[in-house]
This record gives C-alpha cells, structure tokens and sequence, in this order.
C-alpha cells in the first residue's frame, strides 16, 4: 500500500490485543484470525474519505473487530459460513472475505459475493494475502490513473488457477 501511495496504508487503525478478540469470538479462536485482528483495527475515518480510498484491494477494505462482530448477524445461517467465521475484508455492499473456521481448526477464507452462492476461496488467511500480494506483482492488481483501485479480472483468474489448482 505504501509503495502504491495509498492513502489507506497510513489509516489503518491498530489492532485488537488477543484477549480481546477471545473476548469476542470465543477462547478457541485461530492464532491466524487473532493475528489479523491484532495487526489491523479496521480504518480511521478522515474527511473526504471515499469507499475506494480505503480499499486494501480492489472493492474490499478491512473492518474493525468490532465492525465485524456486528456484520454477523446479516449472515445467520449461511451454511459454508456455519457457527464459527468473521468478516475480515468487507465490499461496499453486502459482499465480504470471511475466516471460517471449525473449532481447534485452522480458518480458511470464505467469499461471500451478494445474490451468489458463498465458496471457500483460499486455504487460509495467509494464503490469501499471499495471493492479493502477487496480484499486485505481476499487475492484476493496480492503481488507475485516477487513483482507484481496479482489477484485471482476466489475469487475477490466471493466478489463482496457478496458485489454487
């Protein structure tokens, strides 16, 4: 984010302790799920600031631990989401990034896109930012010349077919 002079890179808010999150999600929550809480607290909220200038990727901006825990609600009864997921990445409207989880598991990263079926995308949240952060490499990723945030569908669906096959 710094390197693409994002504005967001110096608006993240910091983070939950791990008490905290256990708090909140329950003493059997995963290292990785407390790991992403403690390191990101969501965005601080500045004049001006547009739905696209607090994107981490294209259409999606991390919530706050607290965000998240009130978002759960909406999804009550999803089956691939079931008793144990958080928001982490969330859209403009009603779709989000999701670590799902069984209990004493390791969370994997569950899609859920508004008016689509919810599917498991990556394997784990570190697989998942490792695949966000090649796409920035190799371009699938990228900034407009106004600034925004776009996505080269085409070459994102090459990558994760190369990383997820």
């Amino acid at each position: 984010m710094n390197e693409l002079e994002r504005p967001v890179a110096r608006w993240i808010a910091p983070g939950s302790s791990s008490s905290r999150v256990a708090e909140h999600l329950g003493p059997q929550v995963p290292e990785e799920v407390v790991t992403w809480f403690g390191w990101c607290g969501g965005i601080e909220i500045h004049p001006g600031q547009d739905q696209g200038s607090t994107n981490m990727i294209p259409g999606y901006a991390p919530v706050s631990l607290d965000e998240a825990v009130g978002l759960k609600p909406a999804y009550a009864g999803d089956p691939v989401l079931g008793e144990h997921w958080v928001p982490v990445l969330v859209g403009g409207g009603a779709d989000m990034y999701a670590a799902v989880w069984e209990p004493g598991g390791a969370p994997a990263v569950a899609g859920v896109l508004k008016g689509e079926p919810t599917e498991v995308e990556f394997p784990s949240l570190g697989r998942m930012v490792s695949f966000f952060n090649r796409c920035y490499s190799a371009g699938a990723f990228y900034v407009r010349g106004d600034g925004c945030l776009e996505t080269d569908h085409e070459q994102q669906d090459e990558l994760y077919s190369e990383s997820f096959a």
